[in-house]
């Protein structure tokens, strides 16, 4: 059996907009994220994850939980299946409380490397003078957590003294194994650390300063590091990215670590020659605009084209700069050309342009039957593409192939394709919960309810100082919110509340206090109010009561 605090300690750890993600594509709203629910046939985003909160709820088929319930209601597991199958994304070992199949706590084997790599970098004259004269200062070094990686029997020794197994330092890449027994994934390399989105150590990026033919190399694929869905530099580039609403992607870590030094700090790096379909969450989670910034040798080439294409047919917006004379981006910034260099990511070339003259060069233009094979080829790729998209590229491919815009269509469908149709507004929540009314008090009952779901400190404040009375249109909510035992309706109420961007908390004890008071003199008005045209003998008196607990409400604060 699986102790509950292993298990409350993965949640703790798995993202579950990332694990989400993982099955289903998301897109941010407000303060949380949007997606199609995978549970019912549904066509719109319904579906509402929330990374604070750790949970998910559809707002059509009520489906919702954590992390944990929805990797068992997607893969139909059970509940401990789930919990295996959700450590195993994270490289987490549980604890179970049978012995024999008791697993020791995860102590952490790439932090201790990284660690370690890093207090050597300085003792290594050469390894250090390679970084500075690549133009890098100490304080960029530190940042990235640069280091270097000695023998094989260093790294060996550190794992032993750590008392780490060998069968869990090779299962998240730190050791290689071969017939001759284990020896250490990089040996007398610089070392750059490489994180995921959430700021974890999955792997290590190595770099020969001793003129081994292989320049870098990766951690290899293991349970915790898979460089198809990995950006290098990520979690660094992540806010910058967000603010901006777009991710700089090159080829190489002193790409991204020479623009983060200039400023230019919303880069990161692909960990193979281009993108793949598994870093679109990444990119379509924040609707970023991308460029693209690969060499301008045949491999980088190659890499733009392919990245460019893939962007495209996601009908994600993007751009691609080629940078003249051989230069990569570390180079321009190191030979203090960051203005031209922020100019050219400014003016980069369409991603759809860029695929299309890159197509047309291929082609002998001045031979009809080539330019027929040119305009073959584009349409190929335009067909992938939404329809309005697609025509608007039809007068740039005339003046390229100098043939009328009346003689071809770039798109096979005069429609719009279903899978670029224009999506109801994220923010609208067409399928949310909506208050019975629309009155600002009945919206206060919600927000009150909401803030004590959120915040301890607030729930203890409403407890002592509201009933289920005092909720007029939301009283059976507030019974979910305080009652012990609560029902699968009662947490799809509250779930539903807690990732309604509709319904906002109140932050401020003060505020919060007054909206209850106002939700408690509401109440008491309406008892006075039936007491005027009531035939109580005693409602005078009463009146007389309620109106001094009203007055005493409005003056607390």
């Amino acid at each position: 059996m699986i102790k509950n605090e292993s298990i409350e300690r993965l949640l703790a750890v798995a993202d579950i907009v990332d694990v989400v993600e993982r099955y289903v594509p998301l897109k941010r709203s407000g303060s949380n994220f949007v997606g199609i629910c995978p549970f019912h046939d549904d066509s719109h985003p319904s579906m509402s994850v929330s990374s604070r909160l750790g949970i998910f709820h559809c707002f059509s088929c009520k489906a919702g939980g954590n992390a944990i319930k929805f990797v068992q209601d997607y893969e139909k597991l059970n509940f401990k299946e789930a919990v295996e199958k959700l450590a195993s994304m994270y490289g987490f070992e549980l604890e179970y409380t049978n012995e024999r199949n008791f697993q020791r706590e995860n102590k952490k084997i790439l932090e201790i490397l990284n660690a370690f790599y890093q207090s050597q970098l300085y003792n290594n004259s050469s390894a250090v003078e390679y970084l500075h004269s690549r133009g890098l200062s100490d304080e960029t070094i530190q940042k990235f957590g640069l280091g270097w990686a000695g023998s094989s029997a260093q790294t060996i020794r550190v794992l032993q003294n750590e008392q780490i197994e060998a069968r869990d330092a090779f299962n998240v890449g730190a050791i290689k194994q071969n017939e001759r027994g284990s020896y250490a994934s990089f040996i007398e390399r610089i070392t750059f650390p490489i994180h995921n989105h959430t700021g974890k150590i999955v792997g290590f990026g190595g770099r020969t300063i001793s003129g081994n033919p292989a320049k870098y190399v990766n951690s290899p694929q293991c349970a915790v590091f898979d460089k198809s869905r990995i950006f290098y530099a990520y979690n660094l580039a992540k806010k910058s990215a967000y603010d901006k609403k777009t991710l700089i992607i090159t080829e190489g870590y002193m790409d991204v670590i020479m623009l983060h030094q200039a400023g230019i700090d919303n880069a990161v790096a692909v960990l193979g020659t281009a993108l793949t379909p598994l870093h679109l969450p990444l990119i379509k989670r924040g609707d970023l605009r991308v460029i693209l910034s690969f060499d301008g040798d045949s491999a980088g080439i190659n890499a733009a084209i392919k990245s460019a294409r893939l962007l495209c047919a996601n009908g994600i917006d993007n751009s691609v700069v080629i940078i003249g004379g051989g230069a990569d981006p570390a180079d321009m910034v190191q030979a203090g050309k960051v203005r031209e260099l922020a100019q050219i990511y400014a003016n980069g070339m369409e991603g759809g342009e860029f695929l299309i003259r890159e197509i047309a060069k291929k082609y002998d233009l001045t031979r009809p039957v080539q330019k027929e094979q040119a305009l073959n080829e584009i349409k190929e790729f335009t067909n992938a593409l939404n329809p309005v998209v697609a025509q608007s590229y039809t007068s740039l491919v005339a003046q390229i192939l100098d043939v009328s815009p009346s003689a071809f269509s770039l798109s096979s469908n005069s429609g719009v394709s279903a899978n670029f149709a224009p999506k109801p507004s994220v923010k609208a929540e067409p399928n949310a919960p909506k208050p019975e009314s629309s009155n600002l008090k009945d919206i206060t009952e919600l927000q009150v309810i909401k803030s004590m779901l959120l915040n301890e400190n607030f729930m203890a404040n409403g407890l002592n100082c509201l009933s289920v009375q005092d909720f007029r249109m939301h009283g059976r909510v507030y019974e979910a919110l305080i009652s012990a035992q609560k029902s699968e309706d009662d947490e799809q109420s509250l779930r539903a509340l807690a990732l309604d961007n509709k319904i906002l908390a109140i932050t401020n004890e003060t505020n919060f206090i007054k909206a209850c008071m106002l939700l408690r003199r509401r109440v008491l008005e309406e008892q006075m109010q039936k007491l005027l045209v009531s035939n109580d003998p005693d409602r005078l008196d009463k009146i007389l009561e309620y109106q001094k607990k009203i007055n005493e409400l409005k003056g607390k604060k």
